[in-house]
Parts: structure tokens; sequence; C-alpha cells
């Protein structure tokens, strides 16, 4: 329930953060099993001076409630649907300012409502996060102020989960220095056009993998040239960037107009006819850690920004001691000895990270990547430990004698429990080379280690 709580926080715009100065690791557990939802709000220039508003959005099916398909709806459902759940999300937008308490209302400006209804074949599927519900709400408007609420139902909810009221300019684009850079997840020719599929990560992009930059140039100069940065959002302009490229006349496209595809997951189309310039630009980001970055679009002439935007990468499954680096650290401590791991986490924060980053750079077994398999698999060995092997007794199953075993060595070849008359249930883990022995001391679930083979 915890985590439902946590999310429907941020939907209606209340603050919540389990990241303060101190934290725990259990604290770090909840946050990384909170449910994710994403919305995404931009403007895409039309052909005349109106623009369309678009809020795309994402609900991974976890935060999603399912229901069991009753016998009287089996008639409905796909061959073989067990769960099901309905959803109806809206967006209301008005003209102007947020107004104060009895103030007459504003006119409305554009609505749109969004409706789907979903089937899953089995529990475990309504409990993940690779599934999920997506799509898009539009209004076209014309340049000005407005303010916009949103309203969400599921399973066919009497009382609707509204936003706060929230303002938004919606810039006269053909006035604007710089342009609008979206974030693309792939892209496909269609008949109608160039597809781009849209991130709809709000500013995320995908860790380890590559993306496209879609840039719209406010005044593209054929005869200037161009290039792209990326630069960590943490540094300045005076650091060196991660990356940075020329941008060749053959990712330019001139003359041209986007339009929305909002089925599924939204897209847009760019099509051959318009008055726009756009830029499509690859991105390898496969090669970024994971962080938090700028990505700037420059006339290398006047050393001018044409195009800005922060992003930053999301590792979807996350192990949840990375959120805190003095608690990863302090987790190598099944591995390490304590002296080493105390050096570890001495200095200031940028020296504790480059120790942390070198330690297991050096244990990567593809160094050519980006992604430590080793590192992840660790850290979520640590993970499955302290859910697996936690009691009443014992809540940090991490620290009992199953969870470090199984943070060494990982998951048995196989596994024996056996429940000798008289006396105490045993619990027998073999590896290939070894064989460990563990004894239970309570009825609670807990187990020491009592030998090894």
């Amino acid at each position: 329930m915890y985590k439902y709580i946590a999310v429907l926080l941020v939907f209606l715009g209340i603050s919540h953060s389990t990241m303060a100065q101190r934290v725990s690791y259990p604290q770090l557990v909840n946050r990384s099993e909170i449910p994710q939802i994403f919305i995404n709000d931009m403007v895409i220039p039309n052909s005349d001076s109106s623009s369309t508003l678009m809020f795309s959005f994402r609900f991974n099916y976890d935060f999603i409630p399912f229901r069991r398909v009753q016998v009287s709806e089996i008639s409905q459902a796909p061959e073989n649907a067990e769960y099901y759940s309905t959803l109806r999300f809206s967006a209301e937008v008005f003209e102007g300012t947020i107004k104060k308490r009895n103030s007459p209302a504003t006119n409305t400006a554009g609505r749109d409502t969004w409706t789907d209804t979903l089937f899953v074949e089995n529990f475990e599927a309504t409990q993940t996060n690779k599934q999920y519900a997506s799509g898009a709400l539009t209004a076209t408007l014309e340049p000005g102020t407005y303010n916009y609420v949103l309203q969400l139902s599921m399973l066919q909810e009497i009382n609707e989960r509204s936003t706060q009221r929230r303002e938004i300019k919606v810039p006269a684009l053909s006035g604007k220095d710089k342009g609008e850079i979206y974030l693309v997840r792939s892209v496909n020719e269609t008949p109608t056009g160039t597809e781009f599929l849209l991130m709809n990560m709000e500013d995320n992009i995908e860790f380890g993998k590559d993306f496209t930059a879609l840039v719209r140039l406010p005044k593209y100069d054929p005869d200037k040239n161009y290039s792209v940065e990326v630069r960590k959002a943490s540094e300045d302009r005076n650091s060196d960037p991660v990356y940075e490229n020329e941008i060749s006349n053959e990712l330019f496209f001139t003359n041209s107009s986007l339009s929305i595809h909002k089925d599924t997951d939204p897209a847009l189309i760019l099509n051959e006819s318009g008055t726009f310039t756009y830029a499509v630009i690859p991105i390898p980001s496969s090669q970024f850690d994971n962080s938090s970055y700028t990505l700037t679009l420059n006339d290398t002439k006047t050393d001018s920004a044409v195009a800005e935007r922060k992003f930053q990468t999301y590792w979807q499954d996350m192990p949840a001691s990375l959120y805190n680096l003095d608690i990863a650290i302090n987790m190598l401590k099944f591995i390490l000895p304590e002296d080493e791991v105390e050096q570890l986490g001495r200095g200031s924060d940028k020296q504790k990270e480059q120790k942390f980053r070198e330690f297991w750079d050096s244990r990567d077994p593809t160094p050519n990547t980006v992604f430590n398999e080793l590192m992840a698999e660790y850290y979520r060995r640590i993970d499955h430990a302290f859910k697996e092997f936690g009691s009443q007794q014992e809540p940090m199953g991490h620290e009992s004698d199953r969870g470090e075993i199984y943070i060494k060595f990982g998951p048995p070849n196989s596994k024996e429990r056996v429940f000798p008359p008289g006396g105490k249930t045993r619990e027998t883990w073999k590896y290939p080379n070894q064989t460990f022995v563990f004894e239970a001391v309570s009825g609670f679930g807990d187990f020491k280690l009592i030998g090894k083979q």
C-alpha cells in the first residue's frame, strides 16, 4: 500500500522524498519499489500561429490496480485473460493564469480524454514495470498563458484523482531564439513520413541505450555550421563535454512540419511540407555514465546555443544501494576487508565517487560498455537477500547467514530442506564445488550457517 500512496502523492502535486540527507538502506528499497508514472508536457508548432500542447504519459502496470475478470465479463475479455483494468485520463486547459479563490471561472481553451481497457494473463503481469499503458492528450492553442488540470480514474472510480492546477506558457514560436528538443526512442520510416517514437519518460532516457534528439531550429542558416555537445549537468562550459560532434547537412530537414500520432505509444511525424527546419541528431548515450546531462545545439560561428535541454539517464531496475553512494560503498563489506571499505568511504563526495567508480571499473567484464554487469549483479543480490531472507526477528535479510552466502555465491544449484523428527529444520545449499548447511534457530525463518563442505 505504501508504494501506491507515494505515487498518488506525486500525482496530486505533493512533495514526497525518501532521499533526505540521512537515509537507510530499507528506505532506499522502498523508494526503488515505488511504481513509476511519467507525464510530459511539450509544445508542438503548427503551420499557422497556433501550437499544440501535448501531454504524453506512461503508467507502468505495477502502478495500475487490476481486478480479476468476473464470469459475467468473460465474453468481453481476450482468451486466457485473468485480470483487467480500465483507465480514463483527461486534460482540461483554461485561459489565463490561475484564478484566486472565489474569482469568476475562466473559459476552457481545450479538453481531451483518453480511455483504455487492459487485460493480462496472470497476477505477475499486474506487478511488472516492463509493461505500461501510454498515450497522449492534446489541445490546440494560440500563444498565451494558460492553466490546466489532469484527471485520472482507474477501475471506473467515481471520484477522479486530480492534479493541482498548473500554469503553462505557450510561446509565439516564430519569435523564439531557441528551439525545442524532443527526446526520441526510435526513428522509423512510414508511408506518411518519418516517425519519431517519443521516449515518453519526462526528461529521462534509457540508461545504456542510444537515443535521437529531434531539434527545431528557429533561425536556420544553411551557410552556418552547427554542432552538438553533451555535458554533465554539474559541470560548466569550461569542462570537456562527454560528447561533441559537427552536424552534417543531411541531418537538417527544411520546409518541414510535425504532426502527432497519439495512439498507443505517442510519436511525432516529420512531414516534408511546412515552414520549419528540424535537425535529427543521433546521440550515443549508451556510452554515458548514469547521471544528469545538458544537451546543446550550437551555432559554431557565434558559439551561441540554438537549442538546449537537460536530461538524465534512467536505469529502470537499478539496485536500491546505488541510489546512495555511502550505502553503496558500505555494502562492499561482504567482499572487502573492513579497512578497505573505510578507505573507499573517506574524502569528499567527488573523491568517494571516483574511488567507487575505479573499484568497479577494474572489475568490469565488459569495459567497452558503460553498463557494468558484475556491479549490477552484486547489488541485485543484496536486494534479493534483503527481501528473501529477512524475518520478524532479523529484518535485514542481506546480513543473515543465508543472505551473505547468496550475495557472495549467487543462487545455489540446488536447495533442500529437511525436518528431522524432534530436531531443528535444516536447509542445504549445493554449489558445484561446495555445500553450505543452515539450521533454523527460531520458528520465524531465521537460519544460521552450521557447516560447509
